[in-house]
């Protein structure tokens, strides 16, 4: 039993350690054209890259304007359907923002990560479509 309970406390001390990267949904106040997320991006030195991921569905043709604000520099990478593709807009930078203008219907992404530095920051992202 005993070896039992340790096994479950480093399996929570290791699960604890990589939950650092959100993967979450916006979502908007009914009736508003935008959502405010704010987090904690750190370094986790068991992982090449982390990022703090956020997905939001949108209707193609729509145009959507991301704004990053750091406490440290910072990235923001947007993406939709396969990250391969390429981007639709990026930005970087203690204050940064970008805009596109969305080409198919369905979920988009916005990875939020560190600047070259990988140094920890608090952060807030606004997403807005019109």
């Amino acid at each position: 039993m005993r070896g039992l309970c340790i096994s479950v406390l480093l399996l929570g001390l290791v699960l604890t350690g990589s939950a650092n990267q959100v993967n979450k949904r916006i979502r908007f106040a009914k009736g508003a054209s935008s959502g405010t997320v704010t987090g904690n991006w750190h370094p986790d030195p068991q992982a090449n890259e982390t990022f703090d991921r956020y997905v939001l569905g949108a209707s193609k043709g729509q145009r959507v304007t991301v704004t990053f604000r750091g406490s440290a520099a910072g990235s923001v990478y947007c993406w939709q359907s396969d990250y391969e593709n390429g981007e639709l807009a990026s930005g970087s930078g203690k204050d940064a923002s970008c805009s596109f203008k969305l080409p198919a219907n369905g979920d988009f992404y916005v990875d939020v990560g560190p600047d070259e530095k990988g140094k920890a920051f608090d952060y807030t992202v606004t997403v807005a479509i019109h």
